[in-house]
């Protein structure tokens, strides 16, 4: 393989059956997590135990079998959950004792894309020191020494893994009743479209949906998260009172408020939270959030005397903030939204969902006058394909746009300049008062990157 970091901020991606995803990677990378179950697992009695479940991606069947096969050789067991969001098959490494969990999915990337994500037996994503053990044994082709031959492999077995997904959440939200509601629904032909609009239609709702017909190709094929847009048009001309789009795993989750105004994670970090505090039931006062938080975010927080603590991007660095305070809640713009609520930290896009829609139910407010108290600064952020991702400061030309956007700000703004995680890009983050020039600054910073890192 190639000298890439296997793990991102969200797991392994890269084109199906290519490259990290390659067969005989796939295989190495579950040996080398059945190499370090065997060495984790704490029951002698028992062989170590993985569930897998995967988006309805073509590739994921594939990928799916390839790591069953890695770990059934090694003698784990392997629990098959069929196709499910990524939250919930954190939730069921829990509920099925196992332990790990792997997902088969890209989340928002296109369907040639796809990925590996694998969680520890609570539920959580691994820390990265395991990621690295894990990554440094299947470089090396390490797997758990023994006789797995004949009838001493792992086992395989099948389980209705959707509706312990489905089971699980109705016992969280017992007794909310939507019942002359109509949702609108995207559930971008990904791993929720045959869950979450039975599930709503199953506390009452009228649902109307779009994005619930995957082939294998069309995941998130402008449709989703990432086009919420088209949720919004679903939403006014069906005449529905909340819209919520969901990315192709179901982690996260982008709203639409009755008046037909997109909402995202900022937006029900502020709702939630001013909810939590004037019930008294935000510990600590704080909520966390990420450097890509709206400023406009921190400041409508802090007149309610709550203060927003920024972490890097990406959910888990979310989960390690509220972890580390013991906080009730966090959010991504982008979406994932974490509830502390004693059954694992994770984004997820229905329960995000569910908790908005408790909110409104209880306060009898619609979702825009929720929502009222936070006025967003202006913000333009910008992507810039990259062909390789040296230390942005080490580069000069980047180094110097970056210097004289500041100086233009004079303080006035922020800006964030940071890589993907997940995809090959550099991302180009601003904020300021003025709207036309933080979008030159912003323009002047990319340019810089295109000259130098250009894909």
């Amino acid at each position: 393989m190639t000298g890439q970091r296997y793990f991102g901020t969200d797991g392994i991606r890269d084109v199906a059956n290519h490259g990290l995803l390659s067969p005989e990677n796939v295989l190495a990378i579950a040996r080398s997590l059945a190499r370090e179950l065997t060495v984790e697992t704490t029951s002698p009695t028992r062989a170590p135990r993985v569930l897998i479940g995967r988006d309805p991606r073509r590739s994921s069947p594939l990928i799916s079998a390839q790591l069953a096969a890695g770990l059934l050789s090694s003698g784990v067991d392997v629990v098959d959950g069929g196709i499910l969001p990524t939250p919930a098959v954190a939730l069921l490494v829990r509920e099925t004792r196992c332990d790990a969990g792997i997902v088969v999915s890209a989340s928002h990337n296109p369907a040639s894309d796809n990925g590996i994500k694998i969680f520890g037996p609570t539920g959580e994503k691994l820390a990265d020191i395991l990621e690295d053990r894990i990554e440094a044994g299947a470089r090396a082709g390490l797997a758990p020494a023994g006789d797995f031959t004949g009838v001493r492999m792992g086992r395989h077995d099948v389980i209705a893994g959707a509706r312990l997904y489905a089971a699980a959440l109705a016992e969280r939200f017992r007794g909310l009743s939507l019942a002359g509601r109509r949702v609108a629904v995207d559930c971008a032909n990904g791993a929720l479209a045959r869950i979450a609009p039975a599930f709503l239609r199953g506390l009452g709702a009228d649902v109307v949906a779009r994005g619930v017909r995957p082939d294998g190709i069309n995941i998130n094929a402008r449709v989703g998260a990432l086009h919420p847009e088209c949720v919004q048009s679903l939403l006014v001309a069906k005449a529905a009172s909340f819209g919520v789009a969901f990315d192709g795993d179901g982690d996260r989750a982008v709203f639409v408020d009755e008046r037909g105004t997109i909402r995202d994670g900022d937006d029900l970090l502020f709702v939630a939270s001013s909810y939590l505090a004037a019930r008294g039931r935000l510990p600590g006062g704080a909520v966390v959030g990420t450097v890509m938080s709206n400023a406009g975010l921190e400041s409508a927080l802090r007149d309610l005397g709550i203060a927003l603590r920024r972490a890097p991007v990406g959910d888990r660095y979310v989960a390690e903030a509220i972890r580390h305070e013991n906080l009730a809640l966090g959010a991504e713009p982008s979406g994932h939204a974490l509830f502390n609520s004693g059954d694992g930290l994770i984004g997820d896009g229905l329960r995000a969902a569910l908790e908005l829609l408790r909110i409104v139910a209880d306060t009898g407010a619609p979702l825009s006058e929720l929502a009222r108290g936070f006025e967003r600064f202006p913000q333009v952020q910008l992507n810039v394909p990259v062909r390789s991702k040296p230390p942005l400061d080490d580069v000069p030309e980047v180094k110097d746009a970056m210097s004289r956007a500041a100086r233009a700000l004079a303080g006035s703004g922020r800006i964030v300049l940071r890589y993907s995680g997940t995809e090959p890009l550099a991302r180009v983050m601003i904020e300021g008062r003025d709207q036309d020039a933080i979008h030159e600054l912003a323009e002047s910073i990319a340019a810089a990157i295109r000259s130098r890192l250009g894909a």
